[in-house]
């Protein structure tokens, strides 16, 4: 059995560090969870109020408390038997590829609960996790408004696509009435005829005919209108679908910034809330041009919205390789830095703009995935300097 009586509780390590440790580590779900556990009212609670009851009881040993501790030992359980064997280098070494992964949380309280850590790797660590949040606070706001944008659009086209289905609705409801007339004439025709069978008058059945023949040429002409009010609808709800794909995909990297990102409070910020810019990250692609090959072309505009932000020029190829190979090639030449994201993007393109880099001796990041938050970290979270991009 493994001897964990050197790794403090939640209630007993620094307060500088409760804040970053239950932000990372319990979502706002497990906030809810825990309080109503313990007797809380939550139904009229909203998600910062969680996290301010949840802290406030954090100083002592409570059911709160002992709650908290026991869901973050338990999520910390292999990092804690992990680090018991390893050196100070070692901890560093592996602190560092986590939390280039977003997997820092469980190592980042084995580490600072644990008696033995050394006050120097505790201040880089939370130097690390504050600057971390600055970097990410930049891309959180612009996907709020992006996704507001996306909202509007989507309201917009459904709004649309409402209208021209009760267009197609009419269209359908005057077709079935001229159909109806049609047949009614034709009776009408039918019933003459009979009655003059003896004497037939052409020049007493022609109003009819003609008639017919308009209401013909109208039938005729309502269903080929139909018929393209049918491939419009289509075209609308082929561009409704992408548009909630593309809204989803927003959501879906907004809510991975919220749930990942907790924002330390002002009191815990080690400059006392007045950074200085020239520290943030978000500052430091001043001058540079970012080249980017692949990834979701319609998302191009909120790539170049994160890079232009920070002070950079940008530039976007979509990966396919149909005009060959010259322009990749100047582009690649004189830009600072390349991201190619693997998930959207050609093998080749991949393999090219990889030869390329090596060829001008450009540096180049792979990312695992086109989302906006990969982009961030890619651009924001410094590189270990051995690190080697591979496809």
């Amino acid at each position: 059995m493994n001897n964990f009586s050197k790794f403090m509780n939640i209630w007993e390590i620094e307060s500088q560090f409760k804040c970053p440790v239950v932000g990372t580590m319990l979502s706002v779900e497990r906030h809810k969870q825990i309080l109503k556990k313990c007797g809380y009212d939550v139904s009229r609670m909203k998600p910062y109020e969680f996290h301010q009851q949840l802290m406030s009881r954090l100083h002592e040993q409570n059911n709160v408390s002992i709650k908290v501790n026991n869901f973050i030992r338990t999520q910390a359980v292999k990092q804690m038997k992990l680090i018991q064997s390893l050196g100070r280098k070692q901890i560093q070494a592996l602190w560092e590829a986590q939390l280039k992964k977003d997997l820092a949380g469980p190592l980042m309280y084995a580490i600072i609960a644990h008696e033995d850590t050394g006050p120097d790797l505790l201040q880089e660590i939370y130097g690390q996790v504050h600057m971390q949040a600055h970097s990410n606070m930049q891309e959180v706001f612009t996907a709020r408004q992006q996704l507001s944008r996306m909202e509007d659009s989507l309201a917009w086209e459904k709004k649309k696509l409402a209208a021209k289905i009760q267009e197609i609705r009419i269209l359908v409801d005057a077709k079935k009435q001229d159909a109806h007339k049609i047949f009614q004439l034709e009776a009408e025709t039918r019933s003459q005829l009979r009655s003059e069978k003896n004497h037939p008058s052409p020049d007493m059945c022609l109003p009819l005919e003609q008639k017919i023949e308009d209401l013909s040429l109208r039938l005729s002409l309502s269903e080929s209108r139909l018929r393209e009010m049918e491939r419009e609808k289509k075209a609308l709800q082929i561009k409704l679908f992408e548009s909630k794909n593309e809204n989803q995909f927003l959501k879906d990297g907004f809510q991975a910034l919220s749930e990942n990102f907790a924002p330390l409070p002002p009191e815990d910020c080690i400059s006392g809330g007045n950074c200085c810019q020239d520290a943030c990250p978000q500052y430091q692609l001043c001058a540079k041009r970012v080249f980017m090959i692949g990834g979701i072309t319609k998302m191009k505009s909120y790539y170049k919205d994160i890079v232009e932000n920070a002070g950079g020029q940008f530039d976007y190829h979509d990966g396919y390789m149909k005009n060959g190979h010259t322009n990749l090639e100047a582009r690649v030449k004189r830009c600072d830095l390349v991201l190619c994201p693997v998930n959207c993007n050609s093998h080749n393109a991949c393999l090219r703009v990889k030869k390329l880099c090596t060829r001008f001796q450009k540096p180049l990041k792979i990312l695992g995935n086109s989302s906006l938050s990969a982009v961030s970290r890619a651009l924001f979270i410094p590189q270990d300097p051995g690190a080697v991009s591979s496809l």
